[in-house]
């Protein structure tokens, strides 16, 4: 029987193979899921801006940019964030974070909010609101997320914003207001494709800000 030196580096082309194919695979597997999230949103980004540019972030991210954006946006950012479906390791190590496919909507508004609030549901890859300023307050909200208003802050219109935001989507991660830019920022898991209509996502996040820049 050869020793098992022998099979060292016979062991370690193996290892390559197996690594080069996983991120050939997965690669692949993120430009279909890309360009399948890039196709759902058509119906949903006029309602932002009706010209976009778009460009690669690697083969995990997807960007957006809304040139002309309409009233009540100044300018506003789509991002779509994809599981590292390349990279094995760090696929499986944010899986078990809490990692999964998801949107980043950013918007500056015409008029800034005149208050701040943030809120995140710890559970998702990107739900943990940072700590607020002083006379921040903690707010009671439902399904243990965590919401920190500032004073004179619109409890009641965020709520609505993120209930709506619920129902259309597979669960929202963070929904922060502030009067410096960005104005609005959304994290969220896009629906299956097939059941829901992307205006369904973008119309309350476009009420929202219509809100916030008519205060």
């Amino acid at each position: 029987m050869p020793p098992l030196e022998a099979f060292g580096p016979s062991i370690a082309i193996g290892m390559i193979l197996l690594v080069m194919l996983w991120f050939a695979m997965g690669t692949q597997r993120n430009i279909r899921k890309g360009n399948e999230i890039l196709r759902w949103l058509q119906t949903g980004l006029p309602m932002l801006g009706r010209k976009t540019t778009m460009r690669w972030l690697g083969s995990s991210a997807v960007e957006l940019g809304i040139a002309n954006a309409e009233a009540p946006f100044r300018e506003a950012t789509v991002v779509v964030v994809l599981e590292p479906r390349d990279v094995s390791v760090l696929w499986a190590y944010a899986r078990s974070r809490g990692r999964r496919d998801f949107l980043i909507v950013r918007a500056n508004l015409r008029r800034p909010p005149r208050f701040s609030m943030d809120v995140g549901d710890p559970r998702g890859w990107t739900g943990r609101p940072e700590t607020g300023d002083p006379g921040w307050r903690t707010v009671d909200w439902p399904d243990g997320c965590i919401a920190l208003a500032g004073p004179g802050a619109d409890e009641a219109l965020i709520r609505s914003a993120w209930d709506r935001l619920g129902k259309a989507s597979e669960g929202v991660w963070r929904l922060t207001v502030q009067p410096v830019v960005p104005h609005l920022e959304v994290h969220l898991r896009p629906p299956a494709v097939a059941t829901v209509a992307s205006d369904r996502v973008i119309e309350p996040i476009r009420d929202l800000a219509a809100q916030l820049a008519r205060d």
